[in-house]
């Protein structure tokens, strides 16, 4: 005699994840990663819960190596560093996406929704760029879209430590992992018309000039528009350029920067209300 055991249905992926982000919020993340995983190897064969576990992996938060940079994902605990370089208004002004209007309380709830969140759901990754134990700079890929694989880059690293190698090891290390690692196909920047010399500085890097918007951003400080050139790098540039790719063959890395990869064009669509 055969007996049967009847396996209980995976449970409904929307509200599992919106248990995991509580989780995330109130216990931390270890005890997320802890409590998908469990599930996923529960459930092997629910593809939407082994996707969600698979954004959880410690990979998309372990600090990433290139040449004498780590690229750290930031967290409430890099309040003080933020925060000193967002009081540095011509340094946080180059940023862009930073509100002029931000406030401590502002700061440590956005520095807390980075931590916790999924690159997918937030369509965002933000760094503290580090030398040594050093914090030097900020790095970060905004409005990321899978389906079009495109998302916007922002760079900025401090007046003092913006040397050659450590610009071009936090420029290369990011862009790295937006096309290996997330497997994007172009990488775009807005950087206003009156800092050109940054401009310039991508385009060594193989970024080339798309035109300028004009009157495009509203300086707060000024009270003026302000032009910006938008700049952008296809993936098959980034493969074709030798002095970038020589660049980055002599760098020690980490191997999440060096694996291409491809996700679905909606990746974690089943959470989406």
């Amino acid at each position: 005699m055969i007996t049967s055991y009847e396996i209980d249905p995976p449970p409904e992926i929307a509200e599992v994840a919106d248990w995991l982000e509580r989780v995330r919020r109130n216990e931390g993340l270890a005890a997320a990663q802890e409590a998908v995983f469990r599930l996923a190897r529960r459930y092997p064969d629910a593809q939407e819960l082994q996707a969600l576990a698979m954004w959880h992996r410690p990979q998309w938060w372990e600090p990433l190596e290139f040449g004498a940079i780590r690229l750290v994902r930031r967290t409430p605990e890099h309040f003080d560093f933020v925060w000193s370089a967002m009081l540095d208004r011509e340094f946080s002004q180059r940023l862009k996406h930073v509100p002029a209007d931000l406030t401590p309380r502002d700061l440590l709830h956005v520095l807390t929704q980075d931590h916790i969140a999924l690159i997918p759901q937030s369509r965002a990754v933000q760094w503290i760029v580090f030398r040594g134990e050093q914090p030097i700079g900020l790095s970060m890929f905004v409005n990321i879209s899978f389906q079009n694989r495109v998302a916007e880059q922002i760079m900025g690293i401090l007046p003092g430590h913006d040397t050659a190698f450590a610009v071009g090891d936090s420029y290369l290390g990011s862009l790295s992992f937006a096309f290996n690692a997330l497997g994007l196909n172009k990488v775009q920047g807005l950087i206003y018309r009156d800092n050109a010399a940054v401009a310039e500085l991508q385009e060594r890097f193989g970024f080339r000039r798309e035109g300028v918007l004009r009157e495009a951003v509203w300086k707060e400080e000024s009270g003026t528009y302000a032009d910006v050139i938008q700049i952008s790098m296809l993936r098959s540039e980034f493969d074709q350029n030798r002095v970038t790719q020589r660049y980055i063959a002599r760098q020690q890395r980490s191997a999440l920067l060096t694996q291409r990869q491809e996700w679905p064009r909606k990746p974690l669509a089943a959470l989406r209300g």
